[in-house]
């Protein structure tokens, strides 16, 4: 048998222990930062739910960068993100924009910057956690007065009854008890405008079953509210149990329907 040179062995030894560092990281911040609010008689009720790479400046700075997000997007985050602000039409000249959680990534750059060419009203961004607002507050710092920014809970929306024309929610469901899921479907119903479209995008059943077995591990180990997504919670089904009839959908999927776009028009 013919020995492996030792500058392989070094390189794989290098690479083995970064991606081991690397998922025990994410592992401490999401699935254990979990079980410890749980279990934790000072645990504020309504974020015990978010992760703690939601809640440290530090943690969001060190994962808020595009190889990350593309990375766990397996490759998908920018068609994702393209979709989305394509599905912002017809004009958003003199209309509001909602983003609902202020998501890792530059989908909220995008969204700005096509407010900001076609001349939309307003641009407002919602999290629960101050420390999510402000980070997304320096991204977007450039494009001024047109970008408001409010902490807000996703499932408890303090704004008035159909007041925005567009609505996004990007990857936030699948990080939601199944309660919360339907409460945010239920805000986001109520604040959007007859005519209005409600985006979101999302984790999606893969039609491949190696995804989806993969999808079900990474899920276990670091997403624990993110297999109702596949098993008890559709978006589509959950405005239709919610609204009756009051939408019609248009759905774009990616990677073998492993992500999906979906865009709820809420009809006049």
């Amino acid at each position: 048998m013919t020995a492996l040179p030792d500058n392989l062995i070094l390189l794989s030894t290098i690479t083995a222990a970064a991606l081991a560092t690397i998922g025990l990281f994410f592992l401490v911040v999401t699935r254990i930062s979990l079980i410890l609010q749980t279990n934790s008689a000072s645990a504020d009720p309504d974020t015990a739910h978010i992760y703690w790479i939601y809640k440290s400046p530090f943690f969001i700075r060190l994962a808020d960068r595009m190889f990350v997000v593309s990375s766990i997007l397996l490759g998908q985050y920018n068609k994702l993100v393209g979709t989305v602000v394509k599905r912002l039409n017809p004009s958003l000249k003199g209309k509001r924009i909602l983003q609902i959680s202020c998501a890792f990534g530059n989908v909220s750059e995008k969204i700005a910057e096509s407010c900001a060419r076609q001349d939309a009203e307003e641009f407002v961004l919602t999290d629960i956690m101050q420390s999510e607002v402000d980070n997304a507050q320096r991204k977007l710092k450039k494009f001024g007065k047109l970008c408001t920014f409010l902490k807000q809970d996703a499932t408890n929306l303090d704004f008035e009854d159909q007041s925005f024309d567009y609505v996004v929610v990007f990857f936030l469901p699948h990080e939601l008890p199944l309660d919360k899921k339907y409460k945010l479907i239920e805000e986001s119903n109520r604040v959007v405008k007859p005519g209005g479209k409600v985006v979101f995008g999302e984790f999606h059943k893969p039609r491949s079953k190696i995804l989806e077995m993969l999808g079900r591990v990474y899920f276990y180990i670091f997403e624990p509210y993110a297999t109702e997504m596949w098993d008890d919670f559709d978006l589509a089904d959950a405005f239709e149990e919610k609204t009756g009839n009051a939408y019609s959908f248009k759905k774009d999927t990616f990677l073998f329907d492993n992500f999906q776009i979906l865009t709820a028009k809420r009809l006049a």
